[in-house]
């Protein structure tokens, strides 16, 4: 079989991954992104975990290998980083030996070392983080985590030390997978233990975690208000942070663009080309796939003006509970946000799904139940940010999010075959909540 599109070769990688070739794949998910792309081939890197591995453990991640033309699985490869490579990424810039190297917990789709390492001169020990991306500009994230750290208080928003790799020949792997190098942070993972935390608790956490956000959308941006992926360099000759504007890479939206309406309709069609591939969701589409296409189709030309004026700030996307480390003594105490992949000069009100895990409780459609009390958790978040919370509550936050969130919502998750009785009924009540009173009110 010829593989022509990338939806030819993903089919094929999901299948090659169900077979049990990566391990036993059973009650397991696959996690694949496109590598790298030839003429004679598509490469995948590949990883198959259970809901409670990610995020929690070490993952095996394989590079998948695609002949293009039979359709068939040229080579696997399994992606590591060996001891004698890591030596030599560690002799660009410290004084010191390596003594311990093991596998550590992974983001989503990046590989994770714990490197321990012991100073020749003073014999102290300092422990670091080595993680290989394969997507990220790591150079950009370096910067920018250097910007956040030396403009911001750390006692707001804490980041961990970066460590920039100086020769150019180290910077990737082999493979070539970009490398960050960060010093380690010991706590515990905020996801892993809000939900479990007392109301009080919750309450002191949001209450920081909301001063964070709203330090990071105080940094100054260049004039020319783009909204797409934010880029850093440092500037050579002063060390001064340069920020600059690119197209969108995380959903390829393309731009940068210029216009909030802009942004608004490349984002809903792409989220409606998800909606699209979803699968699983036959008798949720039957209902709402027809109508969000034909409003889509008819160009999103009433998008109401007032958006424009809704900040366009640096927004980190994936700043959220997965990403936070607190402290295991105290765990409202934020010891580092980790994971700059994902930044962008974008309206503040794109951190909302971050934002809202905060006052949901986990669910499988995605969008849970508010936690009792939920209305004062969310209270506290924006009353610790004033600025931000007039904007919130101004005509412009509000347009722009019934369109972002019509964005959001349209794709509905997967629901479970064994979900009975009411909340089978209710699992995809906020989405059609969202998508109804939307068309109702825009569809015109």
């Amino acid at each position: 079989m010829t593989l022509k599109t990338f939806e030819d070769a993903a089919s094929a990688v999901l299948s090659f991954s169900f077979s049990g070739a990566l391990g036993p794949a059973k009650d397991k998910s696959v996690i694949y992104s496109l590598f790298k792309e030839t003429d004679n081939s598509f490469t995948f890197m590949v990883s198959l975990c259970s809901d409670t591995e990610l995020y929690t453990q070490p993952i095996d991640r394989y590079l998948v290998v695609l002949d293009r033309i039979t359709g068939e699985i040229e080579r696997t490869h399994r992606i590591e980083l060996d001891i004698e490579e890591c030596r030599k990424i560690f002799g660009c810039f410290t004084k010191s030996r390596i003594t311990k190297h093991t596998r550590f917990t992974d983001g989503s789709l990046s590989l994770s070392y714990k490197v321990t390492c012991r100073e020749y001169e003073t014999e102290d020990e300092v422990q670091y983080v080595v993680q290989l991306r394969h997507h990220a500009d790591v150079s950009s994230m370096n910067a920018i985590m250097q910007l956040v750290s030396s403009t911001i208080d750390p006692s707001v928003l804490p980041v961990p030390q970066v460590y920039p790799i100086s020769d150019e020949g180290l910077q990737r792997t082999k493979l070539g997978m970009g490398i960050q190098i960060t010093r380690f942070v010991s706590g515990i993972m905020g996801d892993r233990i809000y939900p479990s935390l007392s109301h009080e608790n919750k309450l002191i956490f949001i209450k920081r975690l909301a001063r964070a956000f709203g330090s990071l959308w105080n940094i100054p941006l260049p004039p020319e208000r783009l909204i797409g992926e934010l880029k850093a360099r440092t500037n050579e000759d002063d060390d001064r942070v340069e920020l600059s504007v690119g197209p969108d890479r995380r959903y390829s939206l393309g731009g940068p663009f210029g216009t909030v309406a802009d942004y608004l309709r490349a984002y809903i069609r792409a989220r409606l080309f998800a909606f699209q591939k979803q699968q699983g969701i036959d008798e949720y589409k039957s209902q709402y796939l027809k109508p969000v296409e034909d409003f889509v189709k008819k160009g999103m030309l009433n998008i109401p003006a007032i958006v424009e004026v809704i900040p366009v700030v640096p927004v980190n996307t994936d700043m959220a509970l997965h990403n936070i480390i607190v402290s295991e003594t105290d765990p409202t105490n934020i010891m580092a946000i980790i994971d700059w992949e994902y930044c962008d000069s974008a309206p503040y009100a794109c951190a909302f799904p971050v934002i809202e895990q905060l006052f949901r409780q986990r669910a499988d459609n995605g969008f849970g139940l508010e936690y009792p009390d939920g209305l004062s958790l969310r209270e506290a978040f924006w009353n610790e940010i004033p600025e931000w919370k007039r904007w919130n509550e101004s005509e412009a936050g509000t347009v722009f999010l019934e369109w972002f969130c019509f964005g959001l919502f349209m794709k509905a998750e997967m629901r479970p075959g064994d979900v009975q009785g009411e909340e089978k009924a209710n699992f995809w009540a906020e989405n059609k909540r969202v998508v109804e009173g939307f068309l109702a009110k825009y569809d015109s």
